[in-house]
């Protein structure tokens, strides 16, 4: 429900807030005064496009303000948490900004939000009914959903649509399961021949780092060999040898420390010295004994070398690297589930899910027939209320042969189409030339789904253009019964149909400071005849006028 509505320098409103009630309300006022500025401030807060021209002259900015009361209705708050607003109270507050700039701003419970959000949120929340407004209903899914809610039938239907969702999902994995069988086995097979390339290869940690160690070793074997023999030359020549030369000198060392106890150190670097040599000599002869051209091993560890040096350009600049790949690929390789197996699973679920869609949509379509066939009575029997005694209204089941056409709709489509006068053909409603007709159809249609919930608030926008007299008075009591259940904002020029408000707000036109403004007021009952009086007989009511005002008034009662 709506309980208030806040707009500031909106088109010729400067500020006002309009208190709206339960039940009936009705707003009424001269052509041109601005009604249609209220119908355009509510279609702003619900998401749509708004204008710097309707800023009011002389503002850089507007602003539109909605309060609904949301207790009755949980769908908004979940609509509210799955878009990521605050949904803890009951209440829920938009609003939205107009800036001349063109930086329009929009607000859901005090966050900011996207447009697109509002629209989300509040579709269905608010039902906009006018003679230009009436696309809806023409909408088969639409017209469906109305058999649907008449005859207790949309948690089935939402039912069948959510299995009818979940084969789609299948079917459509089945199509790309089959698409890629080849790509799959082919990427399988590349795995496969990587993972049993470098399992072939026998790799070591580190190898490459040791390998390239012995390799530069084996080449350099002659040259190692020379190098540690002419050391051993340098240290045991005879005559110039460095061991001799050391050993001469440690003999001369004795003798000094023998005249001179303090040279004992010099003697002590000396005789350390000849054990090093001597010591050194024996660990060169040792590393020269050990040295051995071998070209078979130097072939063998350049092939090697040369084997990873391939395997690099291919899956890694280090061994390390390559290893780590290789676990890589043995882990894709065995995550990787058969494909067939996966195709076969999927094939299952997929027939089973459709024979679960295809029963319910089975089990649907009796009952669609029934509700439509009730529906389409009441409906009938509502037109003939309003004036059109010669109208028969038919909800058209129309089953779909080809289950492949069967959708999340079900297994069958509908048509609306009303014959209005005797002789004459059945025609689908969206072909009904006559305004008046056209409101009244609708009208019918909401009075008999009006007790079965799912609408925050109907919003008619003049939909009684074209009747009067009799007929109006009918409109207005039906107008009537649809707010026993929900909350109705009717704006409308009809006498007859304002004498049945809970809450008359009035709209008008007026001069201040030498602007012209619009103002809107609440009326008590003597407004209310008053107003009343003004629709039945202009601007300057007589005793006649507000009599018959006060017998409408009662009338409605």
């Amino acid at each position: 429900m709506l309980d208030s509505l806040l707009i500031k320098n909106f088109a010729l409103i400067d500020s006002t807030e309009i208190i709206l009630k339960p039940g009936l309300n009705i707003i009424s006022g001269e052509t041109g005064a601005g009604k249609s500025i209220i119908i355009e401030a509510i279609a702003v807060i619900l998401g749509g496009r708004i204008s710097p021209e309707l800023i009011r002259s002389g503002s850089d900015e507007a602003v539109i303000q909605g309060l609904f009361d949301i207790s009755k209705f949980a769908w908004v708050e979940k609509r509210l948490t799955d878009l990521g607003f605050n949904s803890e109270s009951q209440e829920l507050i938009i609003k939205r900004t107009i800036s001349r700039s063109g930086k329009n701003r929009a607000y859901i419970n005090g966050e900011l939000a996207q447009v697109s959000h509002l629209q989300k949120l509040c579709d269905g929340l608010v039902d906009l009914c006018s003679q230009h407004e009436h696309q809806s209903l023409l909408k088969p899914a639409i017209q469906l959903e109305l058999v649907d809610r008449f005859g207790g039938l949309t948690v089935q239907a939402a039912e069948m649509g959510a299995l009818f969702y979940s084969y789609k999902s299948l079917h459509e994995k089945n199509l790309k399961l089959v698409a890629d069988r080849a790509e799959l086995a082919k990427k399988k097979d590349f795995l496969e021949f990587q993972v049993n390339e470098l399992r072939a290869a026998n790799l070591i940690p580190n190898e490459d780092e040791t390998i390239m160690t012995e390799k530069q070793l084996l080449q350099s074997a002659e040259t190692r060999a020379q190098a540690a023999n002419a050391i051993i030359q340098l240290l045991q020549d005879e005559e110039n040898g460095l061991l001799n030369s050391i050993q001469a000198i440690l003999a001369r060392a004795k003798a000094l420390s023998q005249l001179d106890g303090s040279c004992d150190n010099i003697r002590g670097i000396f005789e350390t010295l000849s054990a090093e040599a001597e010591e050194s000599i024996a660990l060169l002869n040792r590393y020269y004994h050990q040295i051995e051209a071998n070209p078979d091993r130097l072939q063998s560890v350049q092939e090697r070398l040369a084997q990873i040096t391939d395997l690099k350009r291919k899956y890694g600049r280090t061994v390390q690297d390559m290893l780590e790949h290789l676990n890589g690929l043995e882990a894709e390789l065995s995550s990787m589930v058969d494909h067939e197996t996966m195709l076969s699973t999927n094939s299952t679920n997929l027939a089973e899910s459709k024979e679960n869609f295809l029963r319910s949509a089975r089990t649907l379509t009796p009952l669609r027939q029934i509700s439509a066939k009730k529906f389409s009575n009441a409906v009938t029997a509502e037109l003939r209320q309003l004036q059109m005694t010669e109208a028969t209204f038919e909800a058209k089941i129309i089953n779909k042969l080809d289950i492949e056409n069967w959708n999340e709709f079900g297994a069958e489509q509908i048509m609306f189409t009303i014959q209005t006068n005797l002789g004459e053909p059945s025609l689908p409603i969206g072909r009904i030339a006559s305004g008046g007709e056209l409101s009244r159809i609708m009208l019918a249609i909401r009075s008999v789904i009006a007790d079965h919930g799912g609408i925050g608030v109907y919003l008619f926008d003049e939909i009684d253009a074209g009747i009067g007299g009799q007929t109006a008075f009918q409109v207005g009591k039906k107008l009537k019964s649809v707010a026993k259940y929900n909350q109705v904002i009717c704006i409308t020029h009809l006498p007859q149909v304002a004498s049945f408000a809970n809450h008359h707000i009035a709209v008008k036109k007026s001069e201040k400071n030498k602007r012209t403004i619009t103002e809107i007021m609440a009326l008590n009952q003597s407004q209310r005849r008053t107003e009343i009086a003004r629709m039945l007989g202009g601007s300057h009511p007589t005793k006649k006028t507000l009599d018959t005002a006060s017998e409408l008034l009662e009338l409605a009662q």
